[in-house]
């Protein structure tokens, strides 16, 4: 009806976009002239309809990621079972997948070698928008149910804590962030406070939830006692606050509700990326301890816990991590509301009741008991990777660390004699570094920066990495129960043929991923079948130029010089990304280079 409307009133071409094309074919009352096109074909779309005289219309037809994934929790829509991994190995942080997909729930983690990638299962909306960045790290896994994914077995229960003594009223004020559940735990307040008959001396709430935007600011009141017509909490009023997100919490105009004399914040200190941090590599992580005290500084007592990584270790999701927070504002008597009444709200909401309980319950316990709460979500073993040992080297402290670390990727990569070849040019960094006294600045820079470059992420080294034993166990701890584990592939010779897709490779495939990750002494030899690609010219001459670079720092070095050859020798971690992501990377360390007035000695992609 739409499409007719506008052609009646003389639109000149219209476009339909939608995320499932196929369900048009069956719509036979177009408008004349209407065309039906795949929303990956936006940009081309977009490009076509400027290029056409008078006026065009064009239609995205696709429900709400985030409404979607409310009635698929809620049992009224069917849940899709595909799940996306992100191989954190062959992932290069470059942020390409966040910049197709625009997603939050594509997330940069930081790593022993630099950012990394990951996809947070509990948030994630399943619109696979993210496989559409140009990266060899996905896989796609289905689950063996369309059931949602059950707390983890054997979570153990909660020691028993004192009650304590309960406020008779309070003003609460709940900051967070969209898709998380702040107004659902406003909600659950509210009906504890109902169900305790405290709406006798006055109950209100306020929900200002902004744009509709997954991630985007959210705040909550709740006003319990006699507390006058308001609903929401004024400014230096409030009793509790309740920060799920230590950086919506520290905006001057949420703490403008706090004083310094009476109130008491219960603060989660998990960082959750923002849009920039997840599309753009170069901006940095969020300062959660700086927002912190920020909060300390307007409040009168301050109790933090990582309620992200606490309900990710006692449930294997993120979801109930709210009411961890809830249970320990509980335990500290800020709350105007008995346990029972709590509990019982839980149970009325009818959603994930045993681990939301549970939750509420460890929460009580990570203020009445922190060693027992401490014993059970504190890591008791650590991923330690492997390393090389360099043997008698001078190399000592955190130079020598990521030196072993590194030179182990480069002799999976390329064989002893090229580990053996990266050791000792960080060790001719080292002593010229040692000539000029304590610093490891520029020893360390070279370390990384140098590794990043040798060990460059081709066809034979993606091949070894995906088909690594370890990366299988990975998966099914993201997603427990994963099956027909499939590779999302777009080779540089097949993309030259036209292909313009990526493949997905099952099982079947793991046998010819081998083979080819044995190939791997062909690399940069006459008889590479990939070696010709321009990119992978690129990356070997980076990796050559900027390894001269390096040595004629390391010669130079001197005091006046240091600080530049700090710089230049960590440029080359800019490059990251696969592709036409790394050839525009490769411009960004010339860029770099020509700001150090080193211009001329990098490539040019």
């Amino acid at each position: 009806a739409l499409t007719r409307k506008l052609h009646a009133e003389g639109v000149s071409r219209i476009v339909v976009v939608s995320d499932e094309p196929k369900k048009h074919k069956r719509v036979k009352d177009f408008a004349a002239g209407v065309t039906v096109r795949h929303r990956d074909d936006m940009d081309e779309v977009q490009k076509e309809l400027r290029d056409v005289p008078g006026v065009t219309v064009l239609i995205y037809d696709q429900q709400c990621a985030n409404e979607a994934r409310r009635l698929r929790k809620r049992g009224k829509q069917e849940v899709r079972t595909t799940r996306v991994v992100i191989d954190e190995a062959t992932c290069e942080g470059c942020g390409d997948c966040g910049v197709k997909s625009n997603c939050l729930s594509v997330q940069p983690v930081q790593t022993e070698l630099g950012r990394k990638t990951r996809i947070d299962q509990t948030s994630c909306n399943t619109d696979y928008s993210c496989l559409l960045g140009d990266c060899p790290s996905f896989l796609t896994v289905e689950v063996a149910t369309a059931k949602k994914k059950p707390a983890r077995k054997g979570v153990p229960a909660p020691p028993t804590v004192l009650d304590p003594v309960l406020a008779t009223s309070a003003d609460v004020f709940l900051a967070g962030i969209g898709g998380t559940g702040i107004v659902t735990v406003n909600q659950l307040l509210a009906t504890a406070g109902l169900r305790s008959s405290l709406d006798t001396q006055g109950l209100s709430g306020l929900d200002q939830v902004g744009l509709s935007q997954k991630a985007g600011p959210v705040t909550s009141h709740l006003r319990v006692g006699d507390k006058g017509p308001a609903n929401r909490v004024g400014h230096g009023t409030a009793d509790v606050l309740l920060a799920f997100d230590a950086l919506v919490a520290a905006d001057p105009k949420n703490l403008a509700v706090c004083s310094s004399d009476f109130t008491l914040a219960v603060v989660s200190t998990s960082e959750t990326p923002t849009g920039t941090q997840v599309a753009d590599p170069s901006v940095p992580q969020t300062d959660v301890a700086a927002q912190v005290r920020k909060i300390r500084e307007t409040c009168v007592k301050v109790f933090e816990i990582d309620a992200l990584g606490a309900s990710e270790a006692l449930f294997g999701s993120t979801a109930p991590a709210n009411l961890l927070l809830v249970g320990a504002a509980y335990q500290l008597g800020v709350l105007p509301f008995p346990d029972t009444a709590i509990e019982e709200a839980i149970e009325l909401n009818g959603v994930a009741v045993a681990a939301n309980v549970a939750a509420f319950r460890w929460g009580r316990v990570a203020v009445g008991d922190p060693a027992a709460f401490a014993a059970v979500v504190l890591p008791t073993s650590v991923r330690v990777p492997r390393v090389y040992d360099p043997g008698a080297s001078p190399l000592d402290g955190e130079t020598r660390r990521l030196t072993a670390v590194r030179a182990q990727l480069v002799l999976e990569h390329s064989g002893a004699k090229r580990a053996s070849e990266y050791v000792a040019l960080v060790e001719r960094a080292w002593h010229a570094e040692r000539a000029l006294g304590t610093q490891t600045a520029y020893s360390e820079a070279v370390a990384r920066g140098i590794a990043h470059l040798w060990a460059y992420k081709d066809e034979y080294e993606v091949a070894r990495l995906l088909t690594r034993p370890e990366l299988l166990e990975q998966v099914q701890l993201q997603v427990p129960g994963a099956t027909h584990v499939k590779y999302n592939l777009h080779p540089p010779a097949l993309r030259s043929m036209g292909m313009d897709r990526k493949l997905k490779l099952g099982a079947w495939s793991r046998p010819i991923l081998a083979a080819t990750a044995k190939g791997r002494f062909l690399r940069g030899t006459r008889l590479d079948p990939f070696g010709r690609a321009h990119v992978r010219v690129v990356e070997r001459e980076l990796m050559r130029s900027h390894t001269a670079l390096v040595e004629r720092l390391t010669t130079e070095l001197s005091a006046e010089t240091y600080g530049l050859a700090v710089a230049a020798a960590g440029a080359s971690e800019l490059v990251r990304g696969f592709e036409e992501v790394k050839l525009g990377n490769v411009k960004s360390y010339e860029q770099a280079l020509a700001a150090l007035g080193l211009s001329g000695h990098g490539v040019q992609p």
